[in-house]
């Protein structure tokens, strides 16, 4: 809760205000759930991910692909099978494996966690904590507010990298040659982590006002230089996406 998943780097998107940057996170959200064509979903799938890749580099970027592709292969694999009514793609020996609708209803789903999930990777990966509640704060929104917001998003990733790690740690103690294994050892061991964790994000929380009876001082944020083009380029990159819809 302590460290944040700020990448330093020098891109665009790092030299972007933070408040352009939450208000260009809710438009690839929200238009994510607008596209209504191939081209669309294609388009809110792939033009943050590569924002992504752009911003912090080729690894990062692929970091944060790889630990959405078992969902997206999931996704892909038994999707299909339980949308089965409509125009058959796929049949075999009488059995429809797919339709028309099951694949559009895969790809939908694949296209908006993934527009979802690249445009909050972006945040979070060029926005350290504090900019980020300074942000929410200069759109009015309560201090305390603000602070769960930002402790949350950073909550959230750092559970799912310690889950794949425990996972990992524990596939390696199976006897050669074994396939998968027991996926209520390493639940227990990340619950057992995540309450260890209590003191330190009290510990945090305190140190950042959280439940002080004293209002927090809303500080405004300084304008940098090309404050106006940041947040028409914030603006105009996801509603780019409109003209495929």
């Amino acid at each position: 809760m302590n460290a944040s998943s700020y990448i330093h780097g020098d891109s665009f998107y790092h030299r972007f205000d933070v408040r352009p940057k939450l208000i260009s996170t809710l438009l690839f959200a929200a238009i994510a759930f607008a596209m209504r064509s191939w081209a669309g979903l294609a388009a809110a799938f792939l033009l943050p991910l590569a924002l992504l890749f752009v911003a912090v580099g080729t690894r990062e970027a692929w970091r944060c692909l790889l630990r959405l592709l078992p969902l997206f292969a999931i996704l892909v694999l038994f999707t299909p099978l339980q949308e089965r009514g409509g125009t058959p793609l796929f049949e075999a020996g009488g059995f429809v494996i797919a339709t028309e609708e099951g694949i559009w209803t895969v790809a939908r789903i694949i296209s908006r966690l993934g527009a979802l999930s690249w445009a909050l990777m972006l945040l979070l990966l060029t926005a350290r904590n504090e900019e980020i509640i300074r942000g929410l704060r200069a759109f009015h929104m309560p201090y305390n507010a603000a602070l769960a917001a930002s402790m949350v998003l950073r909550f959230i990733p750092h559970l799912g990298l310690l889950f794949s790690e425990i996972r990992d740690s524990m596939s390696l103690r199976l006897d050669e040659g074994r396939r998968g294994y027991p996926m209520l050892p390493s639940i227990t061991a990340l619950t057992v982590a995540a309450i260890r964790m209590i003191p330190e994000t009290a510990a945090a929380l305190e140190e950042r006002g959280f439940g002080r009876m004293a209002k927090m001082p809303n500080e405004p944020i300084p304008r940098p230089r090309g404050y106006s083009l940041q947040w028409l380029l914030g603006a105009i990159i996801p509603l780019s996406l409109l003209i495929v819809r």
